[in-house]
């Protein structure tokens, strides 16, 4: 912002040969209700409107009065239309639209904080990985495999049935460690 402007609204003054902005109200339309003759208002995107100011803030009260009423006489507090579900102040349709608005809101929420926490991260010339250290699928050791020796059982380096120590004399059977 201009410091000129800034001083000047402090101030409450414009600034010197500051010029104002030309007035559209030469090519503007009269007001479309009945017996007003006034220029129409102009909305916030610049477009002009369909009647002044004082029609539009006059038709706004009387929508309330009669959603007002219509409420009071059991419709949706949203809408004022339509009928309201059972224990419940607004209708089916309000209900869904209020509903997919909450859903929306709370996705923002959740993208704005995924968002804050990705900034929030120092920055990283450089993600390390393996082949930083030299390695690589080129000169990597294989994988250890098994192989079939690993699984089967060592022979037995005498047999059994010359162990005679094994053989109790006492009852006749076979010690075993385990």
């Amino acid at each position: 912002m201009d410091i000129r402007f800034l001083i000047a609204q402090i101030n409450g003054r414009l600034p010197d040969g500051f010029v104002r902005p030309a007035t559209l109200d030469a090519g503007l339309p009269e007001c479309k209700m009945k017996r007003c003759r006034k220029k129409v208002a102009v909305k916030r995107d610049g477009t002009p409107a369909h009647a002044c100011s004082g029609c539009l803030a006059r038709r706004a009260a009387s929508c309330r009065r009669r959603r007002r009423a219509l409420v009071e006489q059991g419709g949706c507090r949203r809408c004022g239309y339509r009928k309201r579900s059972k224990g419940d102040f607004l209708c089916p349709r309000c209900r869904e639209d209020r509903d997919t608005e909450r859903a929306q809101k709370r996705q923002d929420a959740l993208d704005a904080a995924a968002i804050d926490e990705f900034a929030a991260k120092p920055d990283k010339a450089h993600n390390p990985s393996n082949l930083d250290c030299g390695v690589s699928p080129w000169n990597a050791r294989r994988a250890p495999q098994a192989t079939a020796a690993y699984w089967s059982p060592l022979p037995d380096p005498e047999p059994v049935a010359e162990q005679g120590w094994r053989w109790s004399p006492l009852n006749g059977r076979l010690h075993r460690r385990y």
